[in-house]
């Protein structure tokens, strides 16, 4: 289960204000790279950017199929390892869970996670104190941190009510 902590969400937690900006990027950046956006890649840009991203790939294959296309799990494998080798995606990797796939968005929106160690329910939480704090031991340390992911872990309201 994936929760935002931001947007407004459905009950599976997904976002339905589709994001249009990042499918065009997308479109955009394979054909400028020579890529051909056909079948299984343009279905998969399609549902990322209606559910907003953050899915795991037998999800993105699954929810493909339910709309009635034809596609195999490895046709979408090969196109969220190509977004991701483009840099359109990100692969959200936690333990014991298989890899989730977050869009990359242009104005550098930044978030982490925090993962219920009981269920996998997974909500995002941004912090710009956080933020601050990663920048000053950077500067401490006289170091150029390029990129951070930051994931805690721990027992949902519902996990823990259920104990």
């Amino acid at each position: 289960m994936y929760d935002r902590a931001m947007p407004a969400e459905t009950e599976s937690g997904h976002r339905h204000s589709a994001d249009t900006g990042w499918a065009h990027r997308a479109l955009r950046e394979l054909s400028q790279r020579g890529y051909r956006a056909g079948g299984a890649r343009s279905a998969v840009i399609e549902l990322l950017a209606e559910e907003g991203g953050c899915m795991e790939a037998e999800d993105v294959a699954e929810r493909i199929r339910e709309r009635g296309r034809s596609v195999g799990t490895a046709s979408v494998y090969r196109a969220l390892s190509l977004l991701s080798e483009l840099g359109l995606l990100h692969k959200l990797a936690l333990p014991e869970a298989p890899v989730r796939y977050e869009l990359v968005r242009p104005g550098g929106e930044h978030h982490h996670h925090i993962v219920c160690d009981e269920c996998g329910k997974t909500v995002l939480f941004s912090d710009e104190r956080l933020e601050a704090a990663i920048a000053e031991v950077s500067r401490r340390a006289a170091f150029e941190v390029q990129a951070h992911d930051i994931t805690l872990h721990g027992h949902c309201q519902s996990c823990q009510e259920a104990a």
